[in-house]
């Protein structure tokens, strides 16, 4: 072989594998982070709400930014209304699916309606033997981290005490953030060895108004309680509002939220909220397209950020958030 013929050969390979290390691309056909031109991604809420909004609006921009054309839909947390967005998806020659279920027990019909047409989902996960590496995927965070945070959070505050009342207010049934936030919780709590008296706890469906109504009863029949652990800081302005009703000082319970909204932070910097915990609706909403650009063009998700070893997964870390930090959220 002449020196020329080398010459060309080596520039060829030199630009291969620059282009490789530019586009994030390995053999394994990894993918793009940066680019997902011309694909069509079909988006569906159950319902919408603060965090899922911001999610949603996370999700457009970074669509759009890697020239995606995405389309956003809200199924008004009705079922019917949910299978005729993914009839729709399927129709319209959507590539990808971002899925966040109305009910997880409809995964399976879901993914039967939607064919070959690879799913995100997304903010309630489905069971784990509904999702497959490289097609039916969740990108969330780990709900067991948020509630784990909030029972050390409590085992500390209350380390003196043998004894402690709590108040639980709990998100939608059955959805898996409530599963794994209140169990979580309570296994730490259980884990501390204090005895651990449960005076009230509820579903209030990630609602304001609904768990204002509920604490309010509460209050009204004079139990004791020391830490009022929400699933969400939206039910925790909630239980604020309520104690401001009957002439209560929300400061005088320990009252703990998720999510670090605006106004979950501005309530830790006004001393009526105790703690949070920040779960990204930004990374998620990022991740999940991201997560959809690659499937959407036949790639792996091996190599993405915060997937799990099984490739089903893409958690997006929680982070803890109290006085000493609450600046650094707002």
């Amino acid at each position: 072989m002449n020196r020329k013929i080398k010459t060309i050969i080596s520039t060829i390979l030199c630009l291969c594998l620059l282009a490789g290390l530019a586009t994030g691309c390995s053999g394994s056909g990894g993918g793009s982070d940066s680019s997902a031109k011309g694909v069509k991604m079909y988006m569906t809420v159950s319902q919408a709400d603060t965090f899922r909004t911001s999610l949603m609006e996370t999700a457009q921009e970074v669509a759009e930014s890697m020239g995606a054309q995405i389309t956003i839909v809200d199924a008004g947390n009705l079922l019917e209304n949910q299978l005729e967005q993914i009839r729709e998806a399927v129709s319209g020659g959507y590539d990808v699916i971002l899925c966040n279920p109305v009910d997880v027990d409809t995964t399976l019909e879901i993914e039967v309606m939607a064919g070959d047409i690879p799913i995100v989902f997304w903010n309630s996960c489905p069971d784990d033997a509904y999702l497959e590496k490289d097609k039916y995927v969740f990108v969330g965070s780990s709900e067991d981290e948020a509630g784990t945070f909030q029972g050390e959070y409590i085992v500390d505050k209350f380390s003196n005490q043998d004894t402690i009342n709590v108040v639980v207010m709990e998100g939608q049934k059955m959805h898996s953030a409530t599963l794994g936030r209140t169990n979580s919780l309570k296994a730490v709590l259980k884990a501390s060895g204090k005895t651990i008296n449960y005076v009230f706890m509820d579903y209030a469906d990630w609602d304001e108004d609904l768990a204002r109504e509920q604490f309010s009863l509460f209050l009204k029949t004079g139990q004791e309680a020391d830490v009022v652990a929400c699933n969400n800081d939206t039910m925790a302005l909630g239980v604020m509002d309520a104690c401001r009703e009957a002439g209560v000082d929300p400061s005088d319970y320990v009252i703990l939220g998720v999510d670090a909204t605006a106004d979950g932070c501005a309530a830790i910097e006004s001393g009526d909220m105790a703690f949070t915990v920040y779960q990204s609706a930004v990374g998620q909403g990022e991740y999940a397209v991201k997560a959809a650009a690659r499937l959407a063009q036949g790639h792996s998700l091996s190599g993405l950020d915060y997937l799990s070893d099984d490739g089903k997964y893409v958690w997006v870390p929680f982070e803890r958030v109290d006085i000493s930090n609450v600046s650094d959220y707002e």
